[in-house]
């Protein structure tokens, strides 16, 4: 079964059959022993719209997060485009490529799809111009997890007590960081709302895209910049320690966190236990274009 979610979308009609474990803001799932993983999507306090989509693939080990952009519907529609086309890709190839040694070409393609598809829906409807999205894809399969990154939603690694970030943010800030030109404080926090790249408008994409060692009980968190906005790494990290055996109430205090600190924006997590222990560690970095 998979989920996905645009909360305040799915008010305004019945659930969508073909998302049989749907709900309206939040999602949990622990069919088998592969993995657990629990998400929970919010508009925040000062939005009306939610442009985040959260996409949950248990069964096939697919999880997606993206974080769109845009006047108008724009943000909305690029998110859940791009989520959606990427993982059409991913489920249909996923059965006969799925080997480790494939699978980061295979997540590549996938973006690329969905960035192609977001571009040419942009292109072809004037309300939707110049719009765009952020995503991160994680595939578990057989013990091993893999993740994809584009833009300035992240994920972590939550091992022994302590949360580590190990996508690298798509920001001008991150640039002027990575420099070591300009000291940290001196660069404004404005910077970090300007992508460098991102899904729909950008003429060509660098995924970063990595195979993960986890132990037994790490965890993986994905999120939109509305939890790491509002939320710093370390109550995140104290939050994940303190609701460890409850992943449905884990992301609950991850997104009431980010609306107790103003609520400035929307806000998606996805938590993600893999049962099995992964062992391969790579990084690739892959240009695709439109």
């Amino acid at each position: 079964m998979y989920a996905s979610a645009q909360p305040l979308d799915f008010l305004a009609r019945p659930k969508n059959p073909r998302f049989p474990n749907q709900k309206l803001a939040d999602g949990s799932m622990q069919k088998g022993r592969r993995m657990r993983s629990a998400w929970k999507s919010d508009p925040g306090l000062i939005r009306e719209n939610n442009e985040d989509f959260v996409l949950a693939d248990e069964d096939r080990g697919i999880f997606l997060l993206a974080d769109g952009m845009g006047g108008g519907p724009g943000g909305e529609v690029a998110s859940r485009l791009a989520a959606t086309t990427a993982h059409e890709a991913l489920k249909r190839h996923l059965p006969e490529r799925g080997r480790d040694e494939e699978i980061p070409l295979l997540m590549a393609e996938a973006l690329a799809a969905a960035h192609s598809a977001v571009f040419k829906r942009s292109l072809a409807e004037p309300s939707l111009a110049g719009m765009g999205t952020t995503q991160d894809m994680v595939i578990v399969r057989e013990g091993r997890v893999f993740t994809c990154h584009v833009g300035d939603s992240r994920v972590y690694l939550f091992h022994e007590g302590k949360l580590s970030q190990i996508t690298t943010d798509d920001n001008y800030f991150a640039v002027l960081a990575a420099s070591g030109e300009i000291p940290l404080d001196r660069i404004p926090r404005a910077y970090r709302h300007i992508l460098t790249q991102a899904v729909g408008p950008s003429k060509e994409l660098i995924p970063e895209i990595r195979a993960l060692d986890m132990e037994p009980a790490d965890l993986l968190l994905m999120c939109s910049d509305g939890l790491t906005g509002a939320v710093d790494d370390m109550e995140i990290g104290r939050i994940m320690d303190g609701n460890r055996e409850d992943l449905t109430a884990m992301a609950g205090a991850l997104v009431d966190a980010a609306n107790g600190g103003g609520g400035p924006d929307n806000v998606s997590v996805c938590i993600i236990e893999p049962l099995a222990t992964p062992t391969v560690s790579v990084t690739a970095l892959l240009p695709y274009g439109h």
